[in-house]
């Protein structure tokens, strides 16, 4: 919540690793995105979730040419 230019924010199990979850973000541009990261509640959720986070694996950054809204 709060967070001016964020689109979407997925959180998705994996269906083969019931440990791992994927988390998708959809954003405005990079310049939201890297504002929200100085935001009070986005570093509170970050602190909270660090303990848990084993590693990150795949990234990617991609441009979105289509959909529905």
């Amino acid at each position: 919540e709060g967070m001016a230019g964020n689109l979407a924010y997925i959180v998705a199990q994996d269906v083969a690793d019931a440990n791992a979850v994927w988390i998708t973000e959809v954003w405005k541009d990079a310049a939201s995105h890297k504002a929200s990261l100085g935001l009070p509640q986005v570093q509170a959720a970050i602190a909270k979730a660090r303990p848990i986070i084993a590693g990150f694996g795949t990234s990617a950054e991609v441009i979105p040419v289509g959909g529905k809204h």
